[in-house]
């Protein structure tokens, strides 16, 4: 009935200390708790449900884990909560049980599905109880456990019910003159290379655009819906519409997001056009930066050059990029140039399970803007893109993308590494931990850490293979057993740094690799950034220092949002030293306050190509600046 056994989910909850789609509830009885995690599973998009262990406990002060506290009577239990899955919900949540026995003790496993768009929000009916209904009586599941839904949460769920893709939205104030006829016209030329005799390419353009689902008809006068406009759209009616629709190409002179304060970009370039033209552009800025090899192939007498990384591959990242980005968020796509990598990173979560990328069939966010970049040849079909890419990275020498999906914070991430993952020079690295015998996997997470600053389950899996278990015991030896690595954050944000090491003797007996000492340096370099976030009230100005004085424990979003973004254009600032000086719940304070401040554009990570960054801290943007300025605070 269940796919996985109660002794390897109890195991997994251990290993990675909090997981997503794993609860572990005591449950003398089905109250209030239970039912909101089954709420939560039940109506988190993308996270295909979740599991409940019924008699296990948390860690406590006498138990360093997860324990088994046992259920004393299952029958009873689970007949209450079947009846609570039907009776206490709008609409009735089929959950699947299973009863087992570990060391003596004997627990529950339930598996609540995630329910079918139409048949979503999940929200009790009536008042289960006085924790249970103040908002709208329908719960998610968030990063630190489950939450009850605001309306701007629900938005996304409820046009999922209605069979409507943010795409189809149309603004207010777009009108037929916000599109471009130049690029209406580049449409047709594209496609006439594709297919000359196309059925639309026939029609005017009014509808033409309307059989491509680009446009609607809304009180007698066409308008582009967001599709439109986002393929077709004037630069100056986008910049109008969609502010922070746009790309940032970033260039970095070495490894890390931060290493010359004085000179912290080295390129950047901001793309704001149609897609139509953003794609071809994009691409060309980033083969020119690429490094180029010479090629001479059998029974040719020319050579050529050829960029490292193939065409089609950083074609493919882009739509990618552009074609799965959840619009919804105001908030750009980013990628950024490293001197050993490429990083791509934009919001919306993979709606593909990570396992299945590369698999055929496609999961698509935007299937109208999908549609338009398939036609064109933008794009690869049936979900083919992907391994695709992964064919010709092994083709050129190339380690395999390694993406990261975070369903949590809504994003996605791809990382393509300039050389093999396991090349001269990292071989020659990692000689210094001949004498541990590392394996293959526990060698590619080092490196992993050694190239990106920082490794986590998802990069691991990515260049592994591995599940999610078995990264989470590779990367736990390498930090309880091998002392390798430092963890940082936790649950599902956990993630993976180099510890600070003195040079090992070799194996062989020759020398320490000259290498060897920069895993010292790099790690100490990190230490030195992060103790520049450190909060120093004395060092503040005295207005902000009275604002900061005058906060109640209960003070507004109009009271506190004007003191985060202060602090936090003055220099970056961690979630835990905004907390010191606010005064506040790291936990409240991110869940509340700044996750909606990144999401409206005014704040931003200082480590926006890793969301889990050692250093991760919260930047002030431009808007945010802006903002700022229009309440009256002069910075």
């Amino acid at each position: 009935m269940l796919n996985t056994t109660p002794e390897r989910l109890l195991q997994e909850l251990r290993q990675l200390d909090e997981h997503p789609r794993i609860e572990a509830k005591r449950a003398r009885d089905i109250g209030a708790s239970v039912m909101q995690t089954v709420c939560a599973f039940a109506n988190e998009p993308g996270l295909g449900g979740g599991y409940l262990l019924l008699g296990v406990s948390e860690p406590d002060e006498t138990h360093d884990t997860y324990w088994l506290s046992g259920i004393e009577d299952t029958d009873k239990l689970l007949n209450a909560l079947q009846s609570n899955c039907r009776d206490q919900f709008e609409q009735p949540v089929a959950v699947q049980c299973e009863v087992g026995n570990i060391e003596g003790q004997r627990i529950a496993v339930v598996f609540v599905p995630e329910l079918e768009p139409a048949a979503k929000p999940c929200s009790f009916k009536g008042k289960f109880d006085s924790k249970n209904k103040r908002k709208t009586g329908v719960w998610r599941r968030g990063l630190n456990g489950d939450y009850e839904c605001t309306q701007a949460d629900l938005e996304p769920i409820l046009l999922a019910k209605s069979g409507t893709s943010f795409e189809q939205v149309v603004l207010g104030d777009a009108g037929w003159d916000d599109l471009d006829p130049a690029a209406i016209e580049l449409y047709r030329k594209l496609r006439e290379k594709v297919r000359p005799h196309a059925e639309e390419l026939k029609a005017e353009d009014r509808e033409m655009l309307r059989a491509l689902n680009l446009v609607k008809r809304v009180n007698d006068q066409w308008k582009p819906n967001l599709a439109g406009l986002l393929l077709l759209g004037k630069p100056l009616s986008l910049r109008r519409l969609l502010p922070a629709v746009r790309v940032d190409y970033v260039r970095i002179q070495g490894t890390q997001w931060v290493e010359d304060p004085e000179q912290r970009f080295a390129t950047t370039i901001d793309f704001r056009e149609p897609l139509l033209r953003l794609i071809p552009r994009l691409e060309a800025a980033i083969l020119d930066d690429m490094p180029r090899h010479f090629r001479l192939r059998e029974g040719e007498t020319q050579r050529s050059d050829q960029p490292l990384v193939p065409q089609k591959v950083i074609r493919e990242a882009i739509v990618n990029a552009v074609m799965h980005r959840d619009y919804q968020v105001n908030q750009p796509t980013l990628v950024v140039r490293y001197s050993n990598r490429l990083e791509v990173r934009n919001t919306g979560y993979s709606l593909k399970p990570e396992a299945l990328l590369g698999e055929m069939g496609s999961a698509l966010r935007n299937p109208i803007l999908a549609a338009v970049l398939y036609d064109l040849e933008f794009a690869e079909t049936k979900g083919s893109g992907i391994r695709t890419m992964r064919r010709l990275l092994d083709q050129a020498g190339l380690t395999a993308p390694v993406f990261s999906s975070d369903t949590f914070a809504n994003q996605f991430s791809a990382v393509y590494l300039l050389h093999q993952l396991l090349g001269e020079e990292q071989l020659a690295w990692l000689r210094q931990f001949n004498h541990l015998q590392l394996s293959d996997d526990e060698a590619k997470a080092l490196i992993l850490a050694r190239e990106t600053g920082a490794v986590d389950n998802a990069a691991l899996r990515s260049v592994t293979g591995l599940d999610t278990l078995s990264a989470s015991q590779v990367l736990g030896r390498l930090h309880h057993q091998r002392h390798l690595l430092l963890k940082g954050g936790a649950g599902p944000a956990t993630y993976y740094e180099l510890a600070r090491l003195s040079p090992l003797p070799l194996f062989d007996g020759s020398e320490p690799d000259a290498n060897a000492s920069e895993l010292e340096s790099n790690t100490s370099d990190l230490e030195a950034n992060a103790s520049d976030l450190r909060a120093n009230a004395s060092d503040l100005p005295q207005a902000l220092r009275r604002r900061i004085a005058a906060l109640t424990p209960k003070a507004r979003q109009n009271k506190l949002w004007p003191v985060v973004l202060w602090l936090c254009a003055l220099q970056p600032q961690t979630a835990e030293s905004l907390a010191t000086l606010l005064d506040r719940k790291v936990t409240h304070l991110k869940s509340g306050h700044l996750t909606e401040l990144r999401a409206q554009g005014l704040l931003d990570y200082l480590h926006p190509e890793v969301i889990n960054h050692p250093d991760q801290a919260y930047v002030t943007t431009e808007a945010g600046r802006a903002w700022l300025r229009q309440q009256g605070v002069d910075l």
